[in-house]
């Protein structure tokens, strides 16, 4: 349930910042626009991390991830 969720989560977000970087790049010149966009998406990438630090602690989703890659193995 919290993963379906999270998914929701992030293709909205997804989507709301594909729509700013269309218009930065419209807005202006190739190269200012070019700059805003890398900041756009560390902002993005920082937003996501921000989300997952606030559910779980750095060590549970350090855990969840180690279990899942375990369970991968054969």
């Amino acid at each position: 349930m919290l993963w379906s969720g999270l998914t929701q989560m992030t293709h909205i977000k997804l989507a709301f910042y594909s729509r700013q970087e269309h218009k930065l790049v419209n807005a202006g010149s190739y190269t200012s626009s070019r700059c805003s966009l890398s900041v756009t998406r560390c902002g993005f990438l920082e937003y996501i991390f921000g989300l997952l630090n606030s559910w779980c602690s750095a060590s549970q989703l350090l855990l969840a991830l180690t279990q899942t890659a375990t369970n991968w193995l054969p």
